[in-house]
């Protein structure tokens, strides 16, 4: 098979097995293998069977991997295949993609046929995939294949997949062999504990550094005992001239070229933006509904661009990070490419989304920490060699919420001092920099709100766009509100106490215990921490005994409390705020005490020393932040649009305890703290308006209505031919629950089982969808489609990238599912709506807005409640058609958008030319097939 060639370089024997199921003690076996032999980056040979299990195969596993019984009656058992399994895998390295499951698997059905168990080493490819591609979207190997342009046409497929990860093997060969010597040093000393012997990849390639030494490259430098990526200079234009805009159809022809297609409904839009911010008396705020398809995002930056070049500014707010990414995308690799002139851009987000340097690097000597952080810490190094922002969003880390990351986040540029050993180095400094000579600056909404004052450097030349403007508001309201966890401050205050206590050998008081002072300061820290505990209690009680007794039901319990109430208890000239408050001071104090001893023995400290020091800092910050945000709430409680509640477990009060409040309505705040720092401003997005007169959104943005400009730019897709909206006349009513479940899990089954398309359905809420997957079990559903569920199967991204890559799949989804996902042509075919999207009104805040607007006289229902239906249902709709190739059904399985008078006003908002017909609910699955016939899709 020549794998015994002359040359001493290792052979990788690259395995996948495709299985009955995934425990090989309830009588899984093998149905198929395949192995791909590696040496001196090639593929040497291949080897494919499939293994007849003398066990049946679940009609899952068949549907995944395409392999039924029929195909298995003639194959070999294993234990005819043992012997030439051995002899192949003798003497070489074992790969698996999750080698913890094909490698342990196929060693107990060795045993099981009579084989000693394999003995080679074996190394893991997802692991490697996480340190060596730390920025991969997802290490699925379909996703890290389709990542990095790997032919992969058969997922599930032993000999697809094998060959798939043989590949991959060795592009992560490549990867290891760039990283710098130092990384690969520093990735040695943090001991990891990884999957079998996937370490000995790194132990080999530095083994072969030290034989023959490799030079840094030019795109890195060393600062401190860390390798970092340069930083490109930005060039600054000094223009000659200005650039005449694109005016004519012929003109932006010859501008778009061959690469990108002409849009009449684009180009009117950009021409609107553009002549409207060149009249010197005309309004500077335009409103800009602009349908799916429209080309929005460039429809805007062009005429912005020639607006503000060469000495304005664009700064470009949306509502969440992943579409901030999007925006620098379309900047950097289409707008740069269309333009004649040169545009620097700059990603703006909070301070929290990027890494502190010096916290990290102190964070190094720790190789206490547990293998998944230690894995975390392998994978920073890396990715430190890649970044030149620092944001740690590139990372796409679901383990974001470790405890780690708390100790390691950058919490702004006033904890960066110039004596600081990375203060050339740090990231907000670099982002600071590159935002005095951006001319596009792309953040988000929260951030806008909270720093719009330091986002342009000359208000007369910056033009502000809110794209996906409807979220404007709620950034405002999520602004002032805030939220005391007393179970993050209960755990802040456990690790401050583990610090200094002396049940623990290695804290600060063992560093401070050859100095006196030091000594004395540990004890009255110990004491100080003391009172803090006992303050928080006190205080806790406090809020718990602000509700009635009527209120201590069991489970989650959340419930407003009376503002003259908490006004009291957030009284800081009253002896519980002013203990708390001294007990902080106090620590405060006798903390600054040992950092001055401290710093003044800077030579006589390990790193270790430094990095508990560190620790104590952090976690302190955790308390003092409480502190302040406990002013923020105090001066708070005289407004009128102010609300509090509390929230907690019954039977735990103390445990998970959280005081939340905030406003009610934004109060202007937009028009006197956000737009006067900008010269002119574009509101967009595909769906703001709720009604004609649209008085919701004006009051939303904080716009004056008669001093506004208004455009609408309908999309140009044919909604009479691509799509159908059928309402089931006869739907139960949302209110009859026991009924109204069974109705949607005996309706939703008839329509996708008649119907195997790609399909996505809406709820108001995850209780409702796992009570609704538990009936859809007892289905034959179940054995037919792979069913997706939002809080059951996992997170948003997570069933969002399964579903895009399905065939006839079902996602149920609710909330953010209703918005912000791009699923074109064959990705989404039928869309079921259960329930109208209405806010539930037991929801505490909905509760306290409805009341506030009572207050003034207003209907909550036609003032919020239908304005924000309408809204989310217009939304909804539009994740059907992405493109102007798309098509398919839209069923809404509730009654009232029929039966109830506001019917009309949700019907009038939805896409002009679809059609709409209301039908017995027996009668729908027949109507979408007949529908999705005519397109060719079942």
């Amino acid at each position: 098979m020549g794998k015994q060639a002359a040359t001493t370089s290792p052979v990788y024997a690259i395995v996948d097995l495709e299985t009955t199921g995934t425990n090989w003690k309830n009588q899984a076996r093998i149905i198929q293998i395949g192995c791909v032999l590696v040496q001196d980056n090639q593929i040497i040979h291949q080897f494919e069977t499939k293994v007849n299990p003398g066990v049946a195969i679940p009609s899952a596993v068949q549907q995944l991997t395409g392999i039924h019984q029929r195909d298995l009656q003639s194959a070999p058992t294993f234990d005819e295949l043992a012997p030439s399994i051995c002899a192949m895998l003798t003497d070489t390295t074992f790969v698996a993609h999750n080698v913890n499951f094909d490698f342990s698997f196929l060693n107990m059905e060795l045993v099981k046929a009579g084989y000693p168990e394999l003995t080679i080493p074996a190394i893991d490819t997802v692991t490697l995939s996480q340190i060596l591609m730390p920025t991969a979207p997802s290490f699925r190997l379909r996703d890290l294949t389709s990542y990095l342009g790997i032919e992969h046409d058969n997922p599930h497929s032993a000999s697809s997949d094998a060959e798939a990860t043989a590949i991959l093997l060795m592009d992560l060969m490549r990867r290891l062999h760039e990283l710098p010597t130092l990384t690969l040093t520093k990735l040695a000393e943090l001991n990891l504990k990884l999957p079998e012997q996937t370490a000995v990849m790194f132990a080999r390639e530095l083994a072969m550094r030290e034989a023959a030494p490799v030079n840094l490259d030019n795109a890195h430098y060393v600062s401190n005992g860390i390798v970092l990526h340069k930083i490109r200079p930005r060039t600054v234009e000094h223009p000659h001239r200005k650039f005449p805009y694109p005016r004519t159809k012929k003109q932006k022809a010859t501008f778009f070229g061959d690469k990108y297609q002409y849009r009449p409904v684009q180009a009117k839009l950009m021409n609107s933006i553009y002549n409207q911010f060149r009249q010197p008396d005309g309004s500077q705020q335009l409103v800009i509904e602009a349908g799916t398809g429209t080309g929005k995002t460039l429809g805007y930056l062009v005429p912005l661009s020639y607006l503000a070049y060469p000495h304005g500014q664009i700064i470009i707010s949306t509502v969440t990070n992943v579409l901030q990414k999007q925006l620098a995308q379309v900047v950097n690799e289409q707008l740069g490419e269309l333009l004649p002139f040169q545009l620097q851009a700059v990603i703006v987000k909070g301070n929290q989304h990027y890494i502190h340097l010096g916290k990290y690097v102190r964070s190094l000597s720790m190789n206490e920490d547990g293998a998944n952080v230690q894995l975390l810490k392998a994978r920073l190094l890396v990715w430190l060699t890649q970044t030149t922002t620092g944001d740690l969003d590139e990372l796409n880390l679901n383990s974001m919420r470790s405890p780690y990351f708390a100790t390691i986040q950058h919490h702004g540029l006033h904890t960066v001092t110039p004596d600081e050993p990375f203060y050339r180095d740090d990231f907000l400094i670099r982002r600071q920099q590159a935002l005095q000579t951006a001319n596009i600056v792309i953040t988000n909404h929260a951030y806008l709100v909270e720093h719009a004052a330091e986002l342009t450097n000359d208000q007369q030349a910056s033009y502000l766009v809110v794209d996906e403007a409807q979220h404007l508001s709620h950034s405002v309201m999520r602004h002032s509100r805030l939220t005391i966890e007393f179970a993050k401050l209960s755990t802040a205050l456990n690790q401050l106490k583990n610090l200094v206590s002396q049940r623990d050998e290695h804290n600060l008081r063992a560093v401070f215990a050859k100095l006196p002072l030091g000594s004395y300061n540990i004890e009255l820290l110990q004491t100080d921490l003391g009172a803090v505990e006992q303050a928080l209690e006190e205080f806790q009680t406090a809020l718990l005994n602000l509700l009635p007794a009527s209120q201590a039901t069991t489970g989650y319990v959340e419930a407003m409390v009376p503002v003259a109430a908490i006004a009291e208890i957030l009284d800081f000239t009253q002896p519980l705020m002013i203990g708390l408050e001294q007990a902080l001071a106090s620590v405060q104090l006798h903390f600054n005490a040992l950092q001055r001893l401290f710093d003044g023995r800077r030579d006589s400290w390990l790193s270790l020393d430094r990095y508990q020091m560190n620790q104590f800092s952090s976690h302190f910050a955790v308390l003092a932040q409480a502190n302040d945000e406990l002013h923020r709430l105090a001066n708070g409680v005289d407004d009128e649009a102010a609300a509090f509640w509390v929230s907690y477990i019954e039977g735990n009060e103390l445990g998970n305890l959280k005081l939340s409040g905030g406003l009610l309505a934004q109060n202007h705040y937009l028009s006197t703290h956000v737009y006067p720092h900008f010269k002119a401003m574009v509101f967009t997005g595909a769906t703001l308006f709720t009604s004609q007169r649209s008085a919701y959104l004006y009051q939303q943005l904080d716009l004056d209505p008669e001093t506004v400009k208004t455009k609408h730019f309908g999309s140009p897709f044919d909604y009479e031919h691509q799509m159908e909206l059928l309402i089931a006349s006869d739907a139960v009513e949302p209110s009859l629950e026991s009924e109204y479940l069974d109705y949607l899990a005996t309706t939703i089954a008839e329509i996708t089982t008649q119907n195997p398309c790609q399909t996505m359905i809406l709820f108001n809420s995850l209780v409702t969808i796992e009570q609704v997957y538990s009936r859809l079990r007892k289905t034959s559903l179940f054995d037919q489609r792979d069913i997706l569920a939002q809080g059951i199967n996992g997170n948003r991204d997570k069933l969002l990238k399964q579903f895009a890559t399905g065939t006839d799949s079902v996602l149920l989804g609710a909330a953010s599912f209703w918005e912000g996902i791009d699923l074109p042509e064959d990705q989404l075919q039928l869309l079921i709506v259960t329930r109208l999207p209405f806010d539930s009104p037991d929801d505490v805040l909905v509760k306290a807005q409805h009341e506030h607007l009572k207050r003034q006289g207003k209907s909550p229902f036609y003032q919020v409640d239908l304005p924000q239906m309408i809204m989310r249902m217009r939304q909804g709709i539009g994740r059907l058609l992405r493109t102007d190739r798309d098509y398919g059904t839209v069923v809404i399985l509730d009654p009232r958008l029929i039966t109830r008078r506001y019917g009309k006003s949700v019907l009038k908002m939805l896409p002009q030319g679809m059609p709409v017909a209301a039908i017995p609910t027996s009668q729908l699955a027949g109507r979408v097939k007949k529908f999705l016939k005519t397109h060719g899709a079942v």
